[in-house]
């Protein structure tokens, strides 16, 4: 049979089985260990460690859309949609996309820590931390900017990454940024999120309800769902020996209505 891939009732019925099979098919490929190649070994590391954490999200998403939630699983797809482009922009950089994910998580770590510590006293706000050293960038200093070409090329690079709209956008997939932006109104304190749990019933009197009203949308992220776990898994597939797991996606992606070669917005090396 022959399926057709769109915004309907039909392609959600399938949608979550074809998810939890390519969960299930990834614990499988995960279950002897995964041989990372002896090239590019930390980019694939990064990578692996990425998609695990989208399936694993992926798996809690199903559990509660099955469970009958319905905006409490906006932060989780949220998640998994970010998870998924930073895969696929970390797939397109390579070694420089490395460095400035390890630079990011460095300057991240090292504002906190400095924001912790009162700039009066010079006590630490928080004493679990007091005893961590911020250290040194791994890698390149990009805390500047530089008259150094590699340098300003590098700190372009970390904008896009820091940046979803930017990401997005090198992708030529601006639209996405929009969904994300929507499931942002879900995932921080907003009106949207007060008002999905209360009703007015008129003559000033309100009713609060124990479970929240759908959001629009909501199918829109369960049909999305799989096409996410596939781009996911096609990013490390393509970075091990003999791609392992292109067969289960290009199974999954006939029995979904879609193309395996219009999945993804990047061309990706055959091998690690």
């Amino acid at each position: 049979m022959t399926y057709e891939f769109g915004n309907n009732a039909k392609t959600a019925r399938r949608a979550l089985p074809i998810a939890r099979r390519l969960i299930a098919e990834g614990n499988v490929l995960l279950a002897p260990g995964l041989e990372l190649p002896v090239e590019n070994r930390e980019i694939v590391r990064a990578l692996a460690g990425w998609w695990r954490h989208v399936n694993v999200l992926s798996e809690d998403f199903v559990d509660r859309v099955a469970a009958g939630r319905t905006i409490t699983t906006t932060p989780i797809f949220r998640s998994i949609v970010e998870h998924v482009y930073k895969m696929l922009w970390l797939a397109a950089e390579g070694a420089d996309g490395l460095t400035v994910v390890d630079f990011s998580t460095w300057s991240n770590r090292k504002t906190l820590l400095q924001e912790l510590v009162d700039p009066n006293t010079g006590e630490h706000r928080w004493p679990a931390l007091e005893h961590i050293e911020i250290g040194t960038p791994a890698g390149v200093d990009l805390s500047q900017s530089s008259t150094d070409p590699e340098i300003a090329r590098l700190r372009k690079l970390l904008a896009e990454f820091r940046s979803f709209n930017k990401l997005t956008a090198r992708f030529g997939e601006e639209n996405m940024y929009t969904v994300y932006r929507h499931l942002c109104d879900y995932t921080h304190a907003s009106a949207y999120t007060a008002d999905a749990y209360t009703e007015d019933l008129g003559d000033g009197r309100w009713a609060i309800h124990a479970d929240a009203k759908p959001r629009e949308g909501e199918r829109a992220d369960v049909i999305w769902l799989p096409i996410l776990l596939m781009q996911a898994g096609l990013v490390l597939s393509s970075r091990l020996k003999d791609d392992p797991f292109r067969k289960q996606i290009t199974r999954a992606a006939a029995d979904y209505g879609v193309s395996v070669k219009q999945l993804l917005p990047v061309t990706l090396p055959a091998t690690g």
